[in-house]
């Protein structure tokens, strides 16, 4: 088999998954150019993937790398409003079924507060659904680590949406002005 059909045989069915996980740590506006940049990294190094491995892990791992260097390039940058451009959303009719049902606005926003390192492996785990050895591969890392990190990051998570629940419940603060 030549490289291309190995590549498109082993790497493109996981193009929805980098695209939601791409997502999920990146936001809606990066998502494209986040996967895009992936699979054109995995494409140039796919002479250097083992097909006896997990490609979805080696794509995942690429996909984190491509995400870090990215945030690295730009902490630095100020965001500049553009009233006058409107930005473009994908057009994956399956994308918004997906992602509709599969996290909460509240999972959501509990997710964005995670450590990156802590978001990355819940999703990996939790919504990915991959093995703590696929995991440790993607985040090249200790199975070990990826043990603790998922624990913790859950348990912030926990905390995150409970401390949410306890705020969106509570009884409005009354002021009461006292006479002198």
């Amino acid at each position: 088999m030549n490289r291309r059909a190995q590549f498109h045989t082993l790497a493109l069915p996981h193009l929805r998954s980098v695209h939601r996980l791409a997502r999920q740590m990146a936001g809606p506006d990066r998502a494209e150019d986040l996967t895009q940049e992936t699979f054109l990294k995995a494409w140039t190094h796919f002479k250097k993937f083992d097909p006896a491995t997990n490609c979805r892990a080696w794509l995942y791992r690429i996909l984190h790398n491509t995400w870090i260097s990215e945030w690295r390039k730009t902490r630095l940058e100020l965001p500049v409003a553009d009233v006058d451009e409107v930005p473009a959303e994908p057009s994956y009719d399956w994308e918004q079924e997906r992602l509709g049902s599969l996290l909460s606005t509240d999972v959501q926003w509990a997710l964005d507060q995670l450590p990156d390192a802590y978001r990355f492996a819940v999703l990996l785990a939790d919504v990915e659904e991959l093995t703590y050895q696929e995991i440790a591969h993607a985040m090249e890392c200790p199975i070990g680590t990826v043990m603790s990190r998922i624990n913790r990051g859950r348990r912030m998570l926990r905390r995150l949406l409970d401390e949410r629940r306890e705020m969106q419940t509570a009884p409005p603060l009354r002021i009461v002005a006292r006479e002198r």
